[in-house]
């Protein structure tokens, strides 16, 4: 598949409904495992990357803004057995990432961090790549 330099108002909808059902199920449990919540919301993060996994990296950029920290943080989890690995390309500055995580750092995601990096996540795509009618 070629990269995507666009996305409908739809799909970026469809996303954020994914990502409110999720955190609304997970509230509604009332479950306190640090465990298990980290292993849900991680793994959340690799979903949330997959939705926009075509997004062209021209586009997305390299300055570590919230889609280069969802895709490192995704490839972290898979491929990195959960440590924060950060391309050469990509700036990244801990102190500007929604996670704060510094190469090295243990990926740990809860419900709360995983409902802000969606928020900024779904921000920098309708700003970047969805295409609005008219």
């Amino acid at each position: 598949m070629t990269d995507r330099t666009s996305y409908t108002p739809d799909e970026l909808e469809a996303c954020r409904d994914a990502a409110d059902g999720l955190l609304a199920a997970w509230q509604a449990n009332d479950i306190e495992d640090e465990t298990l919540e980290n292993l849900v919301f991680s793994q959340a993060v690799v979903a949330l990357d997959a939705w926009f996994a075509h997004r062209s990296p021209q586009v997305e950029g390299e300055d570590g803004n919230p889609l280069n920290e969802v895709r490192v943080l995704a490839d972290s989890v898979i491929a990195n057995d959960g440590v924060l690995r950060v391309p050469d390309h990509v700036r990244w500055v801990p102190g500007r990432t929604v996670l704060r995580l510094a190469p090295g750092d243990e990926v740990v995601v809860t419900a709360d961090t995983y409902e802000r990096l969606v928020s900024a996540y779904l921000a920098a795509i309708a700003e970047r790549f969805v295409t609005r009618p008219g």
